[in-house]
């Protein structure tokens, strides 16, 4: 009868064993009495007699050796080391903990080698061969780490890991295997690559194989050919201006597409050239695939509105690689909407497809086929050489470490990457099999197998190949793996640390990668995805096991949708989960269990990001998906509410009109709650269609409802709105009636409301007819100030607008130069086009002020640059009104054209045509016939007219 073990309660203050590095426990060093604790603490309870033969042999009592330093450790740590005859530990050490951290958190927290410096005097030598297995295996463990972070971090960095790995402390020699994984990640020419070929070298000098050395420290296996023609193509000078073009690459799934992608964009960072790798997996639509462009430039930051002001995040002679277009139908009207609006990059995509129409001259067409095979009659030499072999033996490698190319297995190996036609993943996936079936029953299942790997008259692109190995790979999966598979379906990818909330161990993940269902797709991520080619066979499982689907995406649905409304909207983590919301939120609809709140949140994420175009089809599909699921009603209209809203921020202001008008005629209306924010969505529509008459009324209705519903902040939110309007009218008498409810408002609303509305007061106010500048001035300086104090930039950039304008009105022309500089010396690293017009604007009037006609101009034909990015209708006016004084010198009949057209626009502010009409009573050159406004046709004679620099 064996004794039970007994069991010892943590102290709540026990320390942790210091072991990396060195040896200590919160101060406490003695040796001996660590190193103890030290073996219980990795190996678990241990006999009395065993501790104190290894660690006192030559002692004439050793037990009596352990007693001492038994009570040396108690004394100071009395709960550190318990038990009679075997003992126990509660303590953790940093070793132990170091086991269970991956990639870059294993590394920084490898402190040095397993107990490094600390003397092993008088110990037995199986402590001292126990100590150096435990620092070996510890070594090895940050060493795999730091090359797996190297193979997925971003290329940039892949180099420096790879140094890492290679020169890890406390690590052995390292072996081919790890070699020629680190040696693709080094820099080309580096000392580093050149050390590691050397002892690559000198290992493969003892291989009995007479064969040569396999080929994988090249760039990319059996790829490079491929890689050199596309390097060759991205690098080719380009014309002034620059042309850009398109390359498309193409294949069958599995063929590589995505690592050749990787690799170009590996490449092209160690050349210092500007490159961006967007995921274009699974976008359906120009405008989804759009926002994803964006976030890849211009990352935590909202999408800029329009493609062409992506064009400030792209350096010259940049490369976008678009990976994974194949949903999209559009994809040709997308290139050349990019091609237009950011002249001179250069377009990288990949699909399985090649829609018609997409290339054009000078563009370059990429398929690729297997990798290359040896023929039938081939010698070992000619064997080892192959790409495909070099890839099977790579991949075989994850298994069975004890596989090599030989003259008894080389005419199997090669008839296998033969008869599957050099396709990539299916080697991959056939070498898999190698961890239950030998080499040879390999070979004759996929020779059994070959009828159906090529169609009738051959030509097989190894489709075939692909889904008979894909079903074998599948069959040979524990019931756990399949299940931990089939759950993972459900996503679109994901991070691994969020697997466990998902029903899927991280015991699997690792299953799961080393059987090569999984992938890490995304450079200087861990984001995982299973591999898209494998979609149809797991699309076949799934249906026949619909209750663990149903589960799965019930389990998905509540990770993802209580993660993300804990988060900020804005909050960028929420980028990279966007699709796997949309897929909860679906769900949620499905199970009667999605919220207005959820959907409002999302909204918000949309909003704030800037992804409005794409937003617009995602709540499409999500009211429908709500009136299908007869969900409640404040769902229903929380999705149809979010896509108007989102259409109107877009742009699509028809679609937005339609929409709410609809609503507003249907029965979801009858809820105040819902018809007010309606209400409020046409309102803006009807602002920026210059109906501003109808869009104050709309915004009278939504009031009243607000003020109903005792939603005050609305009810703040929605004067402000018809305050600014008023302006736009002219109504001096509703100005001031409107102004002063809100300033009654102030004392009553949150301090930060408070502010923020002071803000868009004095805006407004600035604009008014016959402000009083003298309190508006001291109304900037209060804003200004509290926002320095609260450290609030939006506001205090807000506050330095309104003070400078506030100062030229009056005439101080010193003082607002003063603090434009300020603002200029404290923002310089703002990215913000609409900032940084308004900045250009003020500085304008400034320079014509000081009388620098010519310097005001090359000012004038910046903010005309950044309006071509960022269409604004009142900036534009803006500028036509600074520059008229100046234009009308040359050209005196078109400026007047131009004034007269503003003046009698009715969707104008009332500043600017009371503006534009006191300009026209300057001049004698009245129109011979007006025109009607238009912005495109204002900004395009601007141009011309300011000439170029």
């Amino acid at each position: 009868m064996t004794e039970p073990t007994p069991t010892l309660t943590p102290a709540p203050t026990t320390p942790t064993l210091i072991t990396l590095g060195g040896l200590d426990l919160a101060g406490f060093r003695k040796v001996k009495s660590l190193l103890l604790l030290v073996y219980v603490a990795l190996e678990g309870p241990t006999p009395r007699r065993t501790l104190a033969t290894l660690l006192w042999p030559g002692a004439a009592r050793p037990e009596g050796s352990l007693r001492v330093a038994l009570h040396a450790l108690r004394e100071v740590h009395p709960g550190a080391l318990g038990g009679e005859d075997r003992l126990i530990t509660p303590v953790t050490s940093d070793a132990a903990h170091l086991l269970t951290l991956r990639g870059e958190a294993a590394w920084d927290a490898y402190a040095g080698p397993f107990l490094h410096g600390v003397p092993l005097t008088g110990v037995s030598a199986e402590f001292e061969e126990w100590v150096e297995t435990q620092r070996e295996r510890l070594a090895r463990h940050v060493q795999e780490e730091a090359l797996r972070a190297a193979e997925t971090a971003d290329p940039a960095r892949a180099a420096d890991w790879a140094a890492r790995a290679y020169r890890t402390p406390g690590a052995p020699p390292p072996e081919a295997d790890l070699l020629r994984r680190a040696l693709p990640l080094t820099l080309p020419g580096s000392p580093l690559e050149a050390e590691i070929r050397a002892e690559l070298g000198e290992l493969d000098e003892g291989t009995p194989t007479p064969a040569p050395a396999p080929r994988v420290a090249a760039r990319m296996l059996g790829r490079e050919a491929e890689l050199d023609t596309l390097l060759a193509w991205t690098l080719a000078p380009q014309p002034d201006p620059p042309a850009g073009g398109a390359a498309l690459i193409t294949g069958p799934g599995g063929i590589g597409k995505s690592t050749l992608t990787r690799e170009l964009l590996r490449e092209l960072t160690r050349l210092d050239r500007p490159a961006t790798l967007v995921d274009a997996e699974g976008a359906t639509s120009a405008a989804e695939l759009g926002a994803r462009l964006a976030a890849a430039l211009t990352p935590g930051q909202a999408a800029p509105p329009t493609l062409a002001a992506l064009s400030d995040h792209l350096p010259p002679h940049a490369t976008v690689l678009l990976d994974g277009a194949d949903a999209l139908n559009d994809l040709p009207d997308l290139l050349r909407a990019l091609r237009r609006d950011l002249p001179g990059v250069r377009w990288v995509i990949s699909s399985r497809r090649s829609p018609p129409g997409l290339l054009g001259g000078g563009d370059l067409l990429l398929p690729l086929a297997g990798l290359p095979q040896a023929p039938p009659e081939a010698d070992l030499a000619q064997i080892a050489a192959s790409s495909a072999t070099q890839l099977f033996l790579r991949e075989a490698a994850r298994t069975r470490r004890d596989l090599t190319l030989t003259a008894g297995n080389a005419a199997l190996i090669a008839g296998i990457t033969r008869r599957l036609q050099g396709h990539p993943l299916a080697l991959a996936l056939a070498a898999s099999w190698l961890r239950v079936e030998h080499l040879e029953a390999v070979y004759a299942r996929v020779l059994t197998e070959a009828a159906q790997l090529t169609p009738e008259g051959g030509g097989s692109d190894g489709r075939r190949g692909l889904n008979a190995v894909a079903r074998r790979s599948w069959d040979l999966l524990s019931p756990e793996q399949q299940h931990a598979a089939l759950r993972l379906t459900v996503t679109s990818d994901l991070d691994p640390a969020d697997a466990p909330h998902l029903g899927v161990p991280a015991h699997l993940i690792d299953e799961l990668l080393t059987h090569n269902f999984l992938e890490a797709h995304q450079p200087g991520t861990e984001r995982l995805r299973l591999y898209p080619a494998l979609r149809g066979l797991l699309t076949e499982q799934a249906a026949a096991h619909p209750d663990l689907i149903t589960q799965a995406r019930a389990d998905h649905a509540h990770h993802y949708l209580t993660w993300f409304t804990a988060q900020p909207p804005e909050a960028p983590p929420v980028d990279a989960e966007r699709d796997n919301i949309v897929a909860a939120l679906h769900t949620a609809l499905e199970h009667g269990h999605a919220t207005a709140a959820q959907i409002d949140h999302f909204l918000a994420h949309h909003d704030r990001r800037g992804l409005h175009a794409s937003g617009t089809d995602t709540f499409a599909a999500l009211a429908d998906a709500a009136e299908d699921a007869c969900a409640p009603d404040s769902v229903q209209a929380a999705a149809q509410i979010a896509s108007m809203w989102l259409a109107y921020r877009a742009g699509r202001l028809l679609d937005a009109q339609t929409l709410a008008g609809h609503f507003l005629a249907g029965p979801l209306a009858a809820d105040p709650t819902s018809r007010m924010k309606v209400l409020n969505t046409l309102a803006a529509v009807r602002g920026v269609q210059g109906q501003m008459q109808s869009a104050t009324d709309l915004l009278r209705q939504a009031l009243a409802l607000a003020v109903e519903l005792g939603d005050q902040v609305r009810a703040v939110f929605y004067r402000v709105n018809i305050l600014s309007n008023l302006g736009f009218l002219g109504n001096a008498p509703q100005i001031e009636e409107m102004a002063g409810e809100l300033r009654a408002e102030l004392p009553t609303l949150p301090d930060a409301l408070a502010w923020m509305v002071r803000e868009r007061l004095l805006h407004i106010l600035l604009y008014a007819p016959s402000p009083d500048m003298p309190v508006l001035e001291a109304e900037a300086r209060q804003v200004l100030t509290h926002a320095r104090v609260v450290d609030n930039v939006f506001l205090q950039r807000e506050g330095w607008f309104r003070l400078i304008r506030a100062l030229l009105l009056q005439g101080r022309v010193r003082e607002a130069e003063q603090h434009l500089q300020q603002f200029r010396a404290a923002c310089a690293e703002v990215k913000e086009t609409a900032i940084w017009l308004e900045y250009h604007l003020l500085r304008v009037a400034l320079l014509y002020t000081r009388g620098r006609a010519q310097q005001a101009r090359q000012e004038a034909r910046m903010a005309l640059r950044l309006l071509g990015q960022h269409p604004a209708q009142w900036d534009a006016n803006e500028l036509l009104l600074l520059v008229s004084p100046d234009l009308m010198q040359i050209r005196p009949a078109e400026t007047a054209q131009a004034l007269a057209s503003l003046r009698n626009l009715d969707s104008a502010h009332a500043a600017q045509r009371h503006r534009a009409t006191e300009l026209l009573r300057m001049y004698p050159h009245a129109p011979a016939a007006e025109h009607p406004y238009r912005m495109d046709g204002l900004l395009s004679w601007l141009t011309e007219a300011l000439g170029s620099d």
